[in-house]
């Protein structure tokens, strides 16, 4: 298989008030806040993948994939060829998200065999 995939870009976790959690993160763990809305915010700790805290409200505005209607992806991995990776899994019948154009870039979603969920983004 051709490699895809360039490195992982980010580690996704749900929290239940935002903006709690970005203070603690930064306050308690060093973490730099790249970027931050209502619904998500970027953690940053210099090197290495960065952290996205995501608002429970935001979920239900992801995909649905999971096996409990849940989408919930853990790790985010970066591309160069987000078309040809996001055509490539569909053809082995990999379940996908939509392709979605968000100001984070381009990105979309897969369930890998055993119900995890992970993102593919290709950045601005």
């Amino acid at each position: 298989m051709a490699g895809y995939l360039n490195q992982i870009r980010f580690h996704d976790i749900a929290v239940a008030n935002l903006e709690y959690s970005l203070a603690w993160y930064h306050s308690f763990l060093g973490f730099e806040v790249r970027s931050k809305n209502d619904q998500i915010g970027v953690l940053s700790l210099g090197r290495g993948p960065d952290l996205i805290l995501t608002a429970p409200d935001f979920r239900s505005s992801m995909g649905k994939l999971s096996m409990d209607e849940r989408a919930v992806p853990i790790i985010g991995f970066e591309t160069h060829q987000i078309d040809e990776f996001y055509r490539f899994l569909r053809s082995k019948g990999v379940p996908v998200t939509p392709l979605r154009d968000e100001y984070i870039g381009r990105y979309f979603g897969f369930i890998d065999p055993d119900g995890n969920m992970y993102s593919v983004l290709k950045g601005n």
